[in-house]
């Protein structure tokens, strides 16, 4: 069995004007119909429109997390219509405010998508159809613990595990018999250091529209253009990435981690997007050197995802129909399972 996953930025942007000669894959050529109108979703925002969005933490009643929910369920149909076992989450701030209204949401069972089916010439619009057998609703954390244990790291070990999200930072101490609630944390995310060097920027220079959510894809890179200028960033997201850590990680995990929760064990996973920064990692590694092994697993930005989809799998048995969906506040990711001669499939 293997774990495959695609994930697209979490913006949308309102555009009702045909597209011409736009081509290539399709999780780069989203664009989801609406109430009448059209939506550019993910890379197609990014690259056509004029500035894409997305509510940070917005409640699965709002348009955007809707649309970016259907963007998952239609790559994990490939434009064809399908019946799935889902699971998906949120974190441990706004699950239980969430959680309903995201079981509203999918709880329909036949959910239609309408979509661009030729965005080179025609804009044709078609329909698909996906069937949701069954919804489960988790904590992220969650979702990355399972991944860490049950995914191709097999941890059988206990562990801490840190979630550096866009939107929030989560801690949580996984032991063998579940997770240990009182290690449960949820503060913000990078957000906190994109918004910073956002407002840095913006006072020596003219940022024009671009949004945080476009802030954020020059913070990744690391480097902006500005006043026709390419500006290297690394220097300043160095800055801001320790002061995020210095901060508010640092902090939370001196107040939620106590020296009894260090005897049970020398493991830290490091898991999200935040994880990707080595500038970021190499603060905890710092922090906790002699005392805790730092692992960043494979695909870090993906794990609960990953989750959610062996939690599927766990659910219904069968490869084909388990997806897991984690609609990030920076990216949406939608994993399955498959057997190797299906790995081309996703």
């Amino acid at each position: 069995m293997i774990l495959q996953s695609i994930s697209i930025p979490s913006v949308v942007e309102r555009h009702n004007l045909p597209l011409i000669n736009v081509s290539g894959a399709a999780e780069n050529n989203i664009q989801l119909y609406e109430g009448g109108d059209g939506y550019l979703i993910g890379n197609l925002a990014l690259q056509h429109g004029h500035a894409p969005y997305r509510n940070i933490n917005s409640s699965p009643a709002d348009l955007d997390y809707q649309l970016l929910a259907k963007a998952g369920l239609f790559l994990a149909g490939q434009g064809k219509s399908a019946e799935i076992v889902l699971t998906t989450g949120f974190p441990y701030t706004t699950y239980e405010i969430f959680k309903q209204l995201a079981t509203n949401f999918f709880t329909p069972r036949d959910i239609f998508i309408e979509y661009n089916g030729d965005t080179f010439s025609t804009n044709e619009h078609r329909r698909m159809q996906i069937t949701v057998r069954h919804i489960d609703i988790v904590p992220e954390i969650l979702g990355c613990i399972d991944a860490i244990r049950k995914g191709p790291v097999s941890e059988a070990d206990d562990f801490f595990v840190v979630s550096l999200g866009y939107g929030t930072c989560e801690t949580g101490l996984s032991i063998n018999g579940g997770l240990v609630g009182r290690t449960c944390m949820s503060v913000a995310g990078l957000r906190y250091a994109v918004n910073n060097l956002h407002g840095e920027l913006g006072r020596s220079h003219n940022l024009g529209m671009k949004n945080e959510h476009m802030i954020n894809q020059s913070f990744q890179g690391g480097s902006i253009v500005v006043d026709r200028k390419k500006k290297d960033l690394t220097d300043i997201r160095r800055s801001q990435l320790v002061n995020y850590y210095k901060e508010v990680v640092s902090p939370t995990m001196k107040k939620t981690f106590t020296d009894s929760d260090f005897e049970k064990t020398n493991k830290l996973y490091l898991v999200g997007g935040g994880a990707l920064y080595n500038d970021l990692a190499d603060c905890f590694r710092e922090e906790f050197e002699g005392i805790l092994n730092v692992i960043i697993p494979p695909s870090p930005s993906s794990m609960a995802s990953l989750g959610y989809a062996l939690k599927s799998f766990q659910r219904c048995g069968s490869t084909d129909e388990s997806v897991g969906l984690d609609i990030g506040n920076a990216y949406t990711v939608v994993s399955k399972l498959s057997h190797p001669e299906q790995v081309n499939q996703l």
